[in-house]
């Protein structure tokens, strides 16, 4: 019985997470225009997304130590029990019927069949097609929810296994060991939070004024921007706490000089410089000097601000610069992810070095240079020739260990820059002397 009722419970957050989607999309309308906007970009997002609140919520609550949650969401959620699979979709069927008989009259005008001309059976398949929509929307539901708590589940027992916790960079222990995963976990949950808030505002200002369903093409740019941001951020924040931790547990002395030795502390300053270069060009060039509007959208459910119309242009010159950095973060994640494993080989100090030397140069010219307009031939080659050196050892790095998904990922992130960082070229003035 008591693994009946948690099932239920399950179903209505699932049934809640669609219905609010459904509502604050508007996703109302004739049959297939209601199942083509369940498969939108902003259906699936907000799906996604409150699926992965759930999911770390009930890891971080320790839900997952209750005997019946836990039993429930192995044998019931992310294993489907096929057996009383009718029991799954009891709240949706009273739900749905509470939806037809108090609200029949706006069904039917919406889901009528023309073609039929008998009114009694024309309201019986209006009807049959909206249960035949709830039903597709919650075994949708259903499936993203349950993908993203068993993939949360699994990331949250792997960080357990390993002793690593939301605050575990804030312990202080005797052992004067360092150890390079500490400040993982709460990274990667601040990461998040800002990866959800970005994209938020992003589809909000990418919304149709009317059509709030349609979504326009500029979205895929900001989600780009987004990811490589990030990426940055993770390895930033990574860098900040795990720092924090060895410095907690050592003194000043020391961990300097440790951190020198396995080269370790030049990737944290370049990973910190890196993400306060990337920082300035998002406030500048994508939130448009309004952060505040950002934020309101982002956290707030609200569907737009009148006065918040600002929209990113990637013709533009500061496109460069944002491809350039973007390309040194994923360097740099690179590096602390070899770190991160305990990797280390005379190819990864050479990509630690060549980041930590030119990153700071890059800088330096394209501020000489008033964002690359006119750029000394010298400086370019010397850009040119560490970006070269990157892309070679990341290649030998990611070849070497077999990590192909990853040299594959990196490659496809490094192409897309370098299109538009070479669609944009001929804005760069290159010159012999200034």
């Amino acid at each position: 019985m008591n693994e009946i009722l948690s099932v239920i419970i399950f179903s209505i957050i699932i049934l809640f997470i669609e219905i609010y989607s459904e509502t604050h999309l508007k996703n109302y309308g004739r049959f297939i225009e209601r199942i083509v906007y369940l498969l939108s970009i902003k259906t699936l997002f907000n799906l996604f997304k409150f699926s992965v609140l759930f999911g770390f919520g009930y890891v971080l609550l320790n839900l997952n130590e209750s005997k019946i949650l836990s039993e429930t969401v192995s044998n019931k959620v992310v294993n489907i029990d096929f057996n009383n699979l009718a029991i799954y979709f009891i709240p949706t069927a009273i739900f749905s019927l509470m939806v037809i008989l108090t609200n029949s009259k706006e069904l039917f005008r919406q889901l009528e069949d023309y073609a039929i001309e008998n009114e009694t059976l024309n309201k019986i398949f209006a009807n049959l097609k909206y249960i035949v929509f709830r039903i597709i929307s919650y075994i949708l539901t259903f499936f993203i929810f349950k993908c993203t708590l068993e993939n949360i589940i699994k990331l949250h027992s792997y960080f357990t296994q390993n002793n690593l916790f939301v605050f575990d960079w804030l312990n202080i222990n005797d052992s004067n060991i360092d150890n390079y995963n500490k400040g993982v976990y709460f990274s990667l949950l601040l990461t998040i939070i800002i990866f959800f808030l970005f994209n938020n505002s992003f589809i909000k200002k990418n919304s149709g004024d009317w059509q709030y369903r349609e979504i326009k093409f500029d979205f895929l740019k900001y989600f780009f921007i987004t990811t490589i941001l990030c990426l940055g951020l993770f390895f930033g924040f990574f860098s900040i706490f795990n720092g924090l931790y060895n410095l907690l547990n050592s003194s000043l002395s020391i961990w300097i000089s440790k951190e020198n030795i396995l080269g370790i502390l030049p990737i944290r300053v370049s990973s910190l410089l890196i993400i306060i270069y990337l920082l300035t060009y998002i406030y500048k060039e994508i939130l448009d000097k309004d952060i505040i509007s950002f934020l309101m959208i982002g956290i707030l459910p609200i569907r737009g601000l009148p006065n918040y119309k600002g929209n990113i242009n990637f013709e533009k010159r500061e496109t460069l610069f944002f491809s350039q950095i973007s390309f040194y973060i994923l360097n740099i994640a690179l590096a602390e992810f070899f770190i991160i494993i305990g990797y280390k080989t005379i190819y990864l100090s050479i990509l630690n070095f060549a980041i930590l030397f030119i990153l700071d140069d890059f800088k330096i010219i394209n501020d000489y240079s008033q964002g690359l307009k006119r750029v000394l031939i010298s400086h370019f080659i010397r850009v040119w020739l560490f970006n070269i050196i990157m892309i070679v050892v990341a290649l030998i790095l990611l070849s070497n260990e077999e990590y192909y998904i990853i040299l594959t990922i990196y490659l496809i992130f490094t192409f897309i820059l370098f299109r538009y960082y070479f669609k944009n070229f001929a804005l760069i003035n290159l010159q012999k002397i200034i």
